[in-house]
Protein backbone atom coordinates (compact mmCIF):
# COMPACT_ATOMS: atom_id res chain seq x y z
CA UNK A 1 0.00 0.00 0.00
CA UNK A 2 2.64 2.72 0.33
CA UNK A 3 4.88 1.95 -2.56
CA UNK A 4 1.35 2.15 -4.55
CA UNK A 5 0.37 5.18 -2.61
CA UNK A 6 3.99 6.90 -3.32
CA UNK A 7 3.60 6.08 -6.98
CA UNK A 8 0.18 7.64 -7.83
CA UNK A 9 1.85 10.60 -5.61
CA UNK A 10 4.31 11.47 -7.66
CA UNK A 11 2.78 10.97 -10.79
CA UNK A 12 0.32 13.98 -9.63
CA UNK A 13 2.96 16.10 -8.39
CA UNK A 14 6.05 15.97 -10.23
CA UNK A 15 4.65 18.72 -12.53
CA UNK A 16 4.11 21.13 -9.73
CA UNK A 17 8.18 20.49 -8.21
CA UNK A 18 9.42 21.48 -11.33
CA UNK A 19 7.09 24.68 -11.54
CA UNK A 20 7.98 25.67 -8.10
CA UNK A 21 11.79 24.89 -8.36
CA UNK A 22 13.00 25.92 -12.05
CA UNK A 23 13.52 29.47 -12.54
CA UNK A 24 12.44 30.67 -16.16
CA UNK A 25 15.38 30.49 -18.73
CA UNK A 26 16.97 34.07 -18.37
CA UNK A 27 20.27 35.42 -18.97
CA UNK A 28 22.97 35.79 -16.76
CA UNK A 29 21.77 38.21 -13.61
CA UNK A 30 23.61 40.98 -13.05
CA UNK A 31 24.55 42.35 -9.75
CA UNK A 32 22.00 44.66 -8.12
CA UNK A 33 21.93 47.02 -4.80
CA UNK A 34 20.06 45.49 -1.77
CA UNK A 35 17.39 47.52 -1.61
CA UNK A 36 16.37 48.93 1.92
CA UNK A 37 12.96 47.08 2.33
CA UNK A 38 10.80 44.27 0.74
CA UNK A 39 7.88 45.70 -0.66
CA UNK A 40 4.13 44.61 -0.92
CA UNK A 41 2.80 43.55 -4.60
CA UNK A 42 -0.88 41.52 -3.25
CA UNK A 43 -3.39 41.18 -1.08
CA UNK A 44 -1.16 38.26 0.22
CA UNK A 45 2.07 39.28 2.12
CA UNK A 46 4.34 36.33 2.06
CA UNK A 47 4.12 34.63 5.85
CA UNK A 48 0.70 36.79 6.31
CA UNK A 49 -2.36 35.89 8.23
CA UNK A 50 -4.04 36.25 4.94
CA UNK A 51 -1.55 33.68 3.13
CA UNK A 52 -2.07 31.25 5.87
CA UNK A 53 -5.61 31.39 5.50
CA UNK A 54 -5.55 31.35 1.75
CA UNK A 55 -3.22 28.54 1.62
CA UNK A 56 -5.74 26.49 4.06
CA UNK A 57 -8.77 27.18 1.88
CA UNK A 58 -6.65 25.72 -1.43
CA UNK A 59 -6.48 22.67 0.90
CA UNK A 60 -9.93 22.40 1.83
CA UNK A 61 -10.86 22.73 -2.40
CA UNK A 62 -8.46 19.56 -2.32
CA UNK A 63 -10.10 17.88 0.57
CA UNK A 64 -13.78 18.82 -0.61
CA UNK A 65 -12.78 17.26 -4.29
CA UNK A 66 -13.30 20.94 -5.26
CA UNK A 67 -10.60 20.26 -8.40
CA UNK A 68 -12.24 22.70 -10.80
CA UNK A 69 -11.80 25.40 -8.26
CA UNK A 70 -8.41 23.77 -7.71
CA UNK A 71 -7.57 24.33 -11.07
CA UNK A 72 -8.52 27.59 -10.94
CA UNK A 73 -6.06 28.31 -7.51
CA UNK A 74 -3.21 27.62 -9.52
CA UNK A 75 -1.03 30.02 -11.44
CA UNK A 76 -0.62 29.66 -15.35
CA UNK A 77 2.81 28.23 -15.12
CA UNK A 78 1.72 25.27 -12.76
CA UNK A 79 -1.18 24.80 -15.14
CA UNK A 80 0.54 24.39 -17.95
CA UNK A 81 2.97 21.67 -16.13
CA UNK A 82 0.02 19.26 -16.03
CA UNK A 83 -0.89 19.03 -20.06
CA UNK A 84 -4.25 20.30 -19.32
CA UNK A 85 -7.48 20.61 -16.79
CA UNK A 86 -8.48 16.82 -17.56
CA UNK A 87 -5.37 15.25 -16.83
CA UNK A 88 -5.39 17.61 -13.80
CA UNK A 89 -8.67 16.55 -12.39
CA UNK A 90 -8.42 12.54 -13.04
CA UNK A 91 -5.13 12.76 -11.52
CA UNK A 92 -6.63 14.14 -8.16
CA UNK A 93 -9.63 12.19 -8.47
CA UNK A 94 -6.97 8.90 -8.46
CA UNK A 95 -5.33 10.36 -5.24
CA UNK A 96 -8.32 11.43 -3.12
CA UNK A 97 -9.76 8.00 -3.96
CA UNK A 98 -6.78 6.01 -2.54
CA UNK A 99 -6.50 9.03 0.51
CA UNK A 100 -10.44 9.49 1.77
CA UNK A 101 -10.92 12.53 3.42
CA UNK A 102 -8.72 14.31 6.04
CA UNK A 103 -9.73 12.88 9.61
CA UNK A 104 -7.51 14.94 11.39
CA UNK A 105 -4.96 18.08 11.43
CA UNK A 106 -2.41 17.09 13.21
CA UNK A 107 0.56 20.12 12.71
CA UNK A 108 1.08 23.15 10.12
CA UNK A 109 3.96 25.30 9.51
CA UNK A 110 4.72 28.39 7.68
CA UNK A 111 7.69 29.82 5.86
CA UNK A 112 8.74 31.75 3.29
CA UNK A 113 9.68 30.83 -0.24
CA UNK A 114 13.49 31.28 -1.26
CA UNK A 115 13.61 33.21 -4.52
CA UNK A 116 10.11 34.72 -4.57
CA UNK A 117 7.24 36.87 -2.82
CA UNK A 118 5.32 34.40 -1.22
CA UNK A 119 4.36 31.56 1.35
CA UNK A 120 4.69 27.93 2.12
CA UNK A 121 2.40 26.44 3.86
CA UNK A 122 2.61 22.54 4.79
CA UNK A 123 0.28 20.78 6.81
CA UNK A 124 0.59 17.26 8.30
CA UNK A 125 -3.05 15.16 8.07
CA UNK A 126 -4.48 11.78 8.38
CA UNK A 127 -6.86 10.86 5.97
CA UNK A 128 -9.34 7.97 6.37
CA UNK A 129 -7.97 5.61 3.77
CA UNK A 130 -4.41 5.94 4.85
CA UNK A 131 -4.02 5.21 8.63
CA UNK A 132 -0.69 3.70 7.85
CA UNK A 133 0.76 6.71 7.06
CA UNK A 134 0.11 10.44 7.83
CA UNK A 135 -0.09 12.58 4.57
CA UNK A 136 2.08 16.16 3.90
CA UNK A 137 0.24 18.83 2.02
CA UNK A 138 2.89 21.79 0.97
CA UNK A 139 0.60 24.80 -0.53
CA UNK A 140 2.96 27.81 -1.69
CA UNK A 141 1.23 30.89 -2.17
CA UNK A 142 2.13 34.15 -4.54
CA UNK A 143 0.65 37.49 -3.30
CA UNK A 144 -2.18 37.65 -5.40
CA UNK A 145 -3.32 34.33 -3.62
CA UNK A 146 -2.19 32.02 -6.40
CA UNK A 147 -1.03 28.71 -5.17
CA UNK A 148 2.36 28.45 -7.55
CA UNK A 149 3.27 24.64 -5.34
CA UNK A 150 0.67 21.88 -4.60
CA UNK A 151 1.94 19.37 -3.27
CA UNK A 152 0.99 15.81 -1.49
CA UNK A 153 2.41 13.57 -0.27
CA UNK A 154 3.06 10.56 2.83
CA UNK A 155 5.24 11.57 5.38
CA UNK A 156 7.96 8.83 5.70
CA UNK A 157 9.35 8.11 9.18
CA UNK A 158 12.87 6.92 8.99
CA UNK A 159 14.69 5.17 12.09
CA UNK A 160 16.19 8.16 14.13
CA UNK A 161 19.46 6.06 13.74
CA UNK A 162 21.76 5.70 16.99
CA UNK A 163 21.61 8.78 18.42
CA UNK A 164 18.28 9.55 18.62
CA UNK A 165 18.63 9.83 22.34
CA UNK A 166 21.16 11.23 22.92
CA UNK A 167 21.77 14.13 24.98
CA UNK A 168 25.20 17.06 24.44
CA UNK A 169 27.50 17.13 26.55
CA UNK A 170 28.64 20.89 24.75
CA UNK A 171 26.59 23.94 25.77
CA UNK A 172 25.47 25.28 22.45
CA UNK A 173 24.52 28.63 21.58
CA UNK A 174 23.05 29.80 17.93
CA UNK A 175 26.09 30.70 15.31
CA UNK A 176 24.28 34.10 14.75
CA UNK A 177 22.99 37.29 16.57
CA UNK A 178 19.92 38.41 16.88
CA UNK A 179 16.68 36.44 15.62
CA UNK A 180 16.68 33.99 12.80
CA UNK A 181 13.65 32.11 11.32
CA UNK A 182 14.49 28.23 11.67
CA UNK A 183 13.77 26.94 7.83
CA UNK A 184 14.72 23.24 8.93
CA UNK A 185 15.19 22.12 12.37
CA UNK A 186 13.15 19.10 13.73
CA UNK A 187 12.93 15.12 13.98
CA UNK A 188 10.47 14.46 11.25
CA UNK A 189 10.42 14.78 7.16
CA UNK A 190 7.50 17.26 8.14
CA UNK A 191 9.83 19.57 9.90
CA UNK A 192 13.06 19.16 8.51
CA UNK A 193 14.09 18.06 5.06
CA UNK A 194 17.22 17.08 6.08
CA UNK A 195 16.24 14.52 7.98
CA UNK A 196 15.97 11.73 5.59
CA UNK A 197 19.75 12.45 4.82
CA UNK A 198 21.89 9.83 7.13
CA UNK A 199 24.80 12.28 7.66
CA UNK A 200 22.73 15.22 8.11
CA UNK A 201 19.72 13.97 9.75
CA UNK A 202 19.92 16.54 13.02
CA UNK A 203 21.08 19.36 11.34
CA UNK A 204 19.13 22.94 11.08
CA UNK A 205 18.86 26.18 9.07
CA UNK A 206 18.38 28.89 9.50
CA UNK A 207 17.70 32.59 7.37
CA UNK A 208 16.85 35.93 8.27
CA UNK A 209 13.41 37.68 7.49
CA UNK A 210 12.14 41.16 7.73
CA UNK A 211 8.51 41.17 6.85
CA UNK A 212 8.53 37.53 6.26
CA UNK A 213 10.76 38.02 2.89
CA UNK A 214 14.15 36.17 3.23
CA UNK A 215 15.51 38.95 0.48
CA UNK A 216 14.90 42.22 -0.66
CA UNK A 217 14.75 43.42 -4.52
CA UNK A 218 14.50 40.72 -7.13
CA UNK A 219 16.50 37.73 -5.19
CA UNK A 220 18.92 37.84 -8.36
CA UNK A 221 22.25 38.79 -5.80
CA UNK A 222 23.31 37.27 -3.17
CA UNK A 223 23.70 40.66 -1.57
CA UNK A 224 19.21 40.87 -1.66
CA UNK A 225 19.06 38.35 0.85
CA UNK A 226 19.25 39.72 4.38
CA UNK A 227 21.65 37.08 6.04
CA UNK A 228 24.04 37.26 3.28
CA UNK A 229 27.22 38.49 4.63
CA UNK A 230 26.23 38.78 8.54
CA UNK A 231 28.86 37.47 11.36
CA UNK A 232 28.67 33.37 12.11
CA UNK A 233 29.68 32.59 15.57
CA UNK A 234 31.23 30.03 17.65
CA UNK A 235 28.59 28.08 19.13
CA UNK A 236 30.82 27.09 22.33
CA UNK A 237 34.55 26.90 23.00
CA UNK A 238 36.54 24.57 21.50
CA UNK A 239 39.13 24.34 18.76
CA UNK A 240 39.12 24.62 14.60
CA UNK A 241 40.11 21.47 13.45
CA UNK A 242 39.22 21.90 9.55
CA UNK A 243 38.89 25.24 7.37
CA UNK A 244 37.83 25.66 3.63
CA UNK A 245 37.42 29.19 2.27
CA UNK A 246 38.45 29.26 -1.24
CA UNK A 247 34.70 28.15 -2.89
CA UNK A 248 33.02 30.90 -4.91
CA UNK A 249 29.47 31.71 -3.60
CA UNK A 250 26.51 30.59 -6.06
CA UNK A 251 24.22 32.64 -7.60
CA UNK A 252 20.83 32.53 -6.31
CA UNK A 253 19.01 29.67 -7.15
CA UNK A 254 22.16 27.67 -8.55
CA UNK A 255 23.83 25.87 -6.21
CA UNK A 256 27.64 24.47 -7.12
CA UNK A 257 29.02 21.25 -7.67
CA UNK A 258 32.15 21.99 -6.70
CA UNK A 259 32.14 20.57 -3.39
CA UNK A 260 30.21 18.92 -0.66
CA UNK A 261 30.05 21.55 1.72
CA UNK A 262 31.68 24.65 0.02
CA UNK A 263 33.25 26.64 2.50
CA UNK A 264 33.25 25.26 6.19
CA UNK A 265 34.62 25.87 10.12
CA UNK A 266 34.63 22.74 11.95
CA UNK A 267 34.96 23.33 15.92
CA UNK A 268 36.08 20.43 18.31
CA UNK A 269 34.51 20.98 21.72
CA UNK A 270 35.73 17.63 23.36
CA UNK A 271 33.95 14.69 24.08
CA UNK A 272 33.73 13.40 20.34
CA UNK A 273 31.28 16.53 19.61
CA UNK A 274 31.27 18.73 16.72
CA UNK A 275 30.00 21.63 15.62
CA UNK A 276 30.06 22.25 11.43
CA UNK A 277 29.12 25.62 9.77
CA UNK A 278 29.39 25.48 6.38
CA UNK A 279 27.87 27.32 2.92
CA UNK A 280 30.09 29.99 4.31
CA UNK A 281 31.04 33.45 2.23
CA UNK A 282 34.45 33.46 0.53
CA UNK A 283 37.54 34.64 1.85
CA UNK A 284 35.33 35.83 4.68
CA UNK A 285 37.10 32.87 7.71
CA UNK A 286 38.42 35.02 10.45
CA UNK A 287 40.11 31.61 11.77
CA UNK A 288 42.68 29.35 10.37
CA UNK A 289 43.32 25.33 11.71
CA UNK A 290 44.67 24.96 14.97
CA UNK A 291 42.93 28.58 16.86
CA UNK A 292 41.61 28.21 19.85
CA UNK A 293 37.79 29.84 19.90
CA UNK A 294 35.55 30.99 22.49
CA UNK A 295 31.75 30.94 22.48
CA UNK A 296 30.31 34.01 20.38
CA UNK A 297 33.66 34.75 18.95
CA UNK A 298 33.06 35.59 15.11
CA UNK A 299 34.86 32.65 12.79
CA UNK A 300 33.47 33.46 9.43
CA UNK A 301 30.62 34.83 7.25
CA UNK A 302 27.06 33.99 6.09
CA UNK A 303 27.36 32.86 2.31
CA UNK A 304 26.03 31.12 -0.72
CA UNK A 305 28.73 28.48 -1.50
CA UNK A 306 29.20 24.97 -2.21
CA UNK A 307 25.26 22.71 -3.08
CA UNK A 308 23.18 25.79 -1.26
CA UNK A 309 20.50 27.11 -3.60
CA UNK A 310 20.58 30.60 -1.26
CA UNK A 311 22.27 32.53 1.54
CA UNK A 312 21.12 30.73 4.70
CA UNK A 313 23.64 28.98 8.36
CA UNK A 314 23.79 25.56 8.03
CA UNK A 315 24.76 24.08 11.54
CA UNK A 316 25.08 20.39 12.74
CA UNK A 317 26.65 18.70 15.50
CA UNK A 318 28.38 16.10 14.48
CA UNK A 319 30.74 12.98 16.25
CA UNK A 320 33.79 13.19 14.34
CA UNK A 321 36.21 15.36 12.43
CA UNK A 322 35.73 13.40 9.40
CA UNK A 323 37.27 10.03 10.14
CA UNK A 324 35.82 7.69 10.81
CA UNK A 325 32.77 9.71 8.85
CA UNK A 326 30.74 11.48 11.50
CA UNK A 327 27.27 11.18 12.52
CA UNK A 328 24.95 13.65 12.80
CA UNK A 329 24.15 14.08 16.88
CA UNK A 330 20.75 15.58 17.49
CA UNK A 331 21.45 19.66 18.55
CA UNK A 332 20.33 20.89 22.43
CA UNK A 333 20.72 24.46 22.47
CA UNK A 334 20.51 26.34 25.69
CA UNK A 335 19.25 29.27 27.32
CA UNK A 336 17.58 30.54 23.96
CA UNK A 337 14.35 32.18 23.28
CA UNK A 338 11.60 30.62 20.90
CA UNK A 339 8.99 32.98 19.19
CA UNK A 340 9.62 34.91 22.36
CA UNK A 341 9.74 32.38 25.10
CA UNK A 342 12.89 31.76 26.94
CA UNK A 343 13.84 27.87 26.75
CA UNK A 344 16.36 26.51 29.20
CA UNK A 345 17.04 23.68 26.67
CA UNK A 346 15.72 22.45 23.61
CA UNK A 347 15.96 21.32 19.90
CA UNK A 348 14.87 24.29 17.33
CA UNK A 349 12.12 23.06 14.79
CA UNK A 350 10.76 24.55 11.58
CA UNK A 351 9.08 27.75 11.78
CA UNK A 352 10.19 29.32 15.01
CA UNK A 353 12.20 32.37 15.40
CA UNK A 354 15.04 31.77 18.02
CA UNK A 355 17.43 34.15 19.59
CA UNK A 356 20.43 33.93 21.96
CA UNK A 357 18.79 37.17 24.06
CA UNK A 358 15.49 38.41 24.35
CA UNK A 359 14.07 40.08 21.13
CA UNK A 360 12.32 43.30 21.47
CA UNK A 361 9.15 41.91 21.64
CA UNK A 362 9.55 39.33 24.59
CA UNK A 363 7.52 39.47 27.44
CA UNK A 364 9.30 40.37 30.57
CA UNK A 365 11.32 37.22 32.65
CA UNK A 366 9.33 35.65 35.51
CA UNK A 367 10.39 37.60 38.88
CA UNK A 368 10.34 35.20 41.74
Amino acid sequence: MTFRLHALIAVLLLPAVISAQTPPAAAKPKPSKPASAPVSHGLYPPMSTQAKQRAEQIFELFNNGQTGALWASLTEGTRKTYGGEQKFVERVKTIRENLGTESKMVAETVGPTMRSAGTIYSRLSEFSKTTQAQVITTVGINEQGQADTFLVGPERVPYQGRFGGYKDQTRLKFPFSGEWFVDQGGRSMFLNGNYLSEDQRYSLDFVLLKDGRMFAGDASDNTQYYCFGQPVLSPADGTVVQVEDGFLDNLPGRPARDSPRGNMVLISHGHSEFSLMDHLKQNSLKVKKGDKVKQGDVVAECGNSGPSPVPHIHYQLQDSGGIPMPDSLPAQFVDYYADGKQVASGEPERGQMVSNTPPANAPPAATK
